[in-house]
C-alpha cells in the first residue's frame, strides 16, 4: 500500500463524506488514473498498471473507495491452505501526503472486511517509515519480503 499526495492532476469530483464511499471506477477515472500513475512512478517495483487497477475494479475483483481526501483500492486474497480470506488494502492515495487515510478510516475498513467475510485486513508497503506508524495503530508485523533479480547475475 502506498499513500501519495496530490500532483497536478487535481481531484475534482471526489466524494465528500466522513467515511469512504464505494465508488465506480468509471466515474472517477479522471483523477484516479493519474493518482495511480503517481504511485507507480514512486514505486518502480510494482508490476501492474493503472489499466490493471481499472479492470480489476470494473470487473468486481477490487473495490474503489473514495473520500474528499483521496482514495483506497481494496481486493481480496484467499489462503490456499486454510481458505481464510484477507481484505488487502492494495492502494491508498491522498491529496496531501501523510493523511494516513487507512489509519484514519481503520474502523470503517475493519467493518467492511467483516461484512465481506474476510478474517484479516492487510496493508503492504515498501515505505520503511510507515512501519512504526502502522504498528502504533494496533497492526502486527506479519512478513517482510525481500527480492533479488536473478537475471544478469550470471552469464
Amino acid at each position: 500500500m502506498v499513500e501519495q499526495e496530490l500532483g497536478e492532476q487535481g481531484a475534482e469530483g471526489m466524494v465528500t463524506a466522513d467515511n469512504p464511499v464505494e465508488s465506480l471506477i468509471e466515474d472517477n477515472i479522471h483523477w484516479v488514473a493519474p493518482a495511480i500513475e503517481e504511485i507507480l512512478a514512486d514505486n518502480p517495483q510494482l508490476t501492474y498498471t493503472a489499466a490493471d487497477v481499472y479492470l480489476a475494479c470494473a470487473q468486481g475483483q477490487a473495490t474503489l473507495w473514495t473520500t474528499e481526501d483521496g482514495m483506497v483500492v481494496t481486493t481480496g486474497e484467499t489462503d490456499i491452505f486454510t481458505g481464510k480470506r484477507t481484505m488487502l488494502v492494495w492502494l491508498a492515495w491522498a491529496k496531501k501526503r501523510g493523511m494516513n487515510l487507512v489509519a484514519l478510516h481503520q474502523d470503517f475498513f475493519i467493518k467492511q472486511a467483516k461484512l465481506g467475510g474476510f478474517t484479516k485486513l492487510e496493508v503492504r508497503s515498501a515505505v520503511p517509515e510507515l512501519k512504526d506508524y502502522i504498528l502504533s495503530q494496533g497492526w502486527q508485523l506479519d512478513t517482510i519480503v525481500y527480492t533479488k533479480d536473478v537475471y544478469g547475475q550470471f552469464t
